[in-house]
């Protein structure tokens, strides 16, 4: 019994990183939703802020009504600006915010940091774990800001 639990306090703690970047890389709503749904269950950290923002702006282009569309959108740029905020020296945070202000529409505005996020990426990126770097390597194959 102790054992059962001691695991499910594990799996509650954190989630895979390289399944999340081939999650957010593509476009069914559904597996986006059950990614979401194994960060929320993630006890408190940066990280989950983090990530769970980023996911939820990429989400947010799949929802049917303009409104829906913005709000989810709003809702994860205050999550990912918020710990950015705090954690400005992260390079694996602003590699999310990259990935989302690269492929954001125009008229969100929400592309003002692509070229100092693009260069602290590219000095930092040895810093990194090997499933984000595996990640920023495959993302700057198609980047027009990011080069590796």
């Amino acid at each position: 019994m102790i054992q059962f639990l001691f695991i499910l306090i594990l799996g509650a703690s954190t989630f895979s990183k390289a399944e999340y970047f081939t999650v957010i890389s593509g476009s069914d709503v559904n597996v986006m939703t059950n990614m979401m749904d194994k960060i929320e269950k993630v006890n408190e950290s940066t990280d989950k802020s983090a990530y769970l923002g980023a996911l939820k702006m990429k989400k947010a282009q799949y929802l049917k009504t303009p409104k829906d569309k913005l709000d989810l959108f709003k809702e994860g740029k205050d999550l990912l600006e918020k710990t950015i905020l705090k954690n400005g020296k992260n390079a694996e945070y602003r590699f999310l915010r990259l990935m989302i202000q690269e492929n954001a529409p125009k008229m969100l505005k929400y592309n003002t940091k692509v070229e100092e996020d693009a260069k602290f990426i590219s000095s930092n990126y040895a810093s990194l774990s090997a499933d984000v770097k595996s990640a920023v390597l495959k993302y700057s194959k198609t980047s027009t800001h990011l080069k590796i």
